[in-house]
Parts: structure tokens; sequence; C-alpha cells
């Protein structure tokens, strides 16, 4: 079963999925994926929709996402203190 609802390609979504719910498989397709600039814009774009709980895997995506595309002043913020989180 494809979980993603677009079958012809991924979504930043399912990017994101990945992350937060990915196999092991799963991460080395989107580290590969990443190599492109951008999908490196795209999931860095969905990171402030994670789950506030993952806070470790966003942390590694972080480092995975700033450390090979320095020119692209990612500038993810992981600062959980200021993210609004809603019930």
């Amino acid at each position: 079963m494809n979980p993603n609802r677009l079958t012809e390609g991924s979504t930043p979504l399912a990017y994101l999925d990945w992350v937060q719910r990915g196999s092991t498989e799963d991460w080395r397709r989107l580290y590969q994926l990443c190599k492109d600039p951008a999908v490196a814009k795209a999931v860095a774009a969905v990171r402030p929709l994670r789950d506030p709980d993952l806070l470790p895997s966003a942390q590694l995506w972080k480092f995975l996402l700033e450390d090979p595309h320095p020119e692209l002043n990612l500038n993810i913020d992981l600062r959980p203190e200021q993210r609004a989180i809603g019930v």
C-alpha cells in the first residue's frame, strides 16, 4: 500500500511522515532525496509541523538538512518553548 496520497510522487507532508514515523528504509530514501536542494527546502519547510514529542528525530534531521546545504540558509528552528501546542 502506498500511504502517499499523491501517487505520482512524494509530497512535503509525506516527507514529514517519513521523518516522524518512517522506517530505516524510509529515512535512507529521504536522505537520498534531500541531496536535491528543492527536496531539502520542502522538508525544512514542513519541520514546524512536527510532533513536539519527537524532538530527537527533528534534531537529527536538522543536521541532515543543514549540513550538506549550507548555501540554502535553512536555519531550522527547533526551540520547543517557542511552539504553540494546541489540543
